[in-house]
């Protein structure tokens, strides 16, 4: 009689129970609602109309690797009775919900989907902080009071054998106060040097906050384009007479739409610039996917606006719907192979009893060497 190896048996049979659930799960196609302002009278239906088709465009992509996604669409616009459109019987089929794009319909979305064991991804900018107040919910758009502490502390641990420059602009209009003070009280807490400075300040003083044996990090109190066109013309007299001095510079998010404009100075100066949506239209991928978007929908994307909402529904649409299709509704929200084209995508959990917020965002680094690369956090 053959003996039989019950502890290799049990093995055998769990990883068989875990295979077959993975080909279930990938063989279950994924019923996706969306409900955004489907329509062209405005910016918010026309954004909401790009996202949907980089959805789809995602969508018919990943058929390749096995994944269904069957689409229920409603044009959820800014005066909809949202409860009306959730009682059509396609509603209630829905595993994930992409919208609300208004925070007065998000409460009603919420607990529908709740009640139905669906999750809500909320791709744009809404308020309530729905993260923290609903359990069900993967908000993808970051406040500015969060990505500003991510930012800074990002920072710290990029640059902490540097020395950090902080100048001010004379910029009335700034929005950008909060960010240096709030730097600053990290670099006091954590006890690192940092020297304060204007651009204001004669030549023979303003060489004097930049330390000669370390690289310097500047960083303006202010993103207009007025402050940084400013800015370069002082750094440029300050290497000029002093060309010994390294520099760097850490922008802000803003500074990618002057990039047309400063880009030789970006690579002249090593700067970095925080972001959670970078679009390089040098890209291969994306040039392909831009081709693929006017093949297909006979016209470009719409390019005043940034990120580009077409590579935004594609980017979330790849990360959604593998999660799903291979982990199911425990998806927590983290991909090894992230491979975004445009927006960088990592979630963790708020708190006990919260939903899940993206954490993820990128540090677009200039370099000297004119070639431009990402950290990704």
């Amino acid at each position: 009689m053959r003996k039989i190896n019950f502890k290799r048996t049990a093995l055998f049979c769990m990883a068989l129970m875990i295979l077959c659930t993975t080909k279930m799960l990938a063989a279950m196609p994924i019923n996706v609602g969306i409900v955004l302002p489907l329509h062209n009278n405005d910016g918010d239906g026309k954004r909401a109309v790009e996202y949907y088709r980089g959805l789809i465009m995602a969508a018919d992509e990943l058929k390749a690797e096995g994944v269904e996604v069957n689409f229920f669409a409603w044009n959820c616009h800014q005066d909809v009775n949202i409860s009306s459109v959730l009682n059509e019987p396609n509603a209630a089929k829905c595993d994930i919900f992409f919208g609300p794009m208004y925070t007065k319909q998000l409460a009603t979305v919420q607990a529908f989907a709740a009640k139905n064991d669906a999750k809500v991804i909320i791709p744009f900018s809404i308020s309530n902080d729905p993260s923290s107040n609903y359990s069900n919910v993967f908000q993808v758009y970051q406040e500015p009071q969060f990505a500003r502490t991510q930012y800074i502390n990002k920072m710290y641990e990029v640059f902490k054998d540097n020395q950090f420059v902080v100048v001010g602009c004379n910029d009335a209009n700034t929005t950008k106060g909060d960010f240096t003070a709030e730097l600053r009280g990290y670099l006091n807490a954590k006890n690192m040097a940092y020297t304060i400075t204007n651009l204001t300040t004669t030549d023979d003083l303003f060489v004097k906050a930049f330390n000669p044996t370390k690289q310097n990090v500047v960083v303006l109190n202010s993103s207009s384009n007025a402050s940084l066109k400013a800015a370069f013309k002082k750094l440029d007299t300050l290497i000029q007479t002093h060309p010994e001095l390294k520099v760097s510079m850490f922008g802000y998010t803003e500074w990618l739409t002057f990039v047309n404009d400063y880009e030789p100075f970006y690579h002249k100066y090593d700067v970095y610039i925080p972001t959670h949506s970078f679009y390089n239209p040098a890209d291969p991928a994306t040039r392909a996917f831009e081709a693929k978007y006017k093949k297909t929908y006979n016209c470009e994307m719409l390019s005043q606006y940034n990120p580009r909402f077409a590579l935004l529904g594609y980017d979330h649409g790849r990360f959604f719907f593998r999660g799903f299709s291979k982990i199911g509704k425990t998806f927590p929200g983290v991909w090894a192979n992230n491979d975004a084209l445009q927006s960088r995508i990592h979630f963790a959990k708020v708190g006990q009893t919260g939903g899940m917020q993206n954490i993820g965002f990128k540090f677009i680094h200039f370099k000297k060497d004119n070639t431009t690369s990402a950290l990704s956090f």
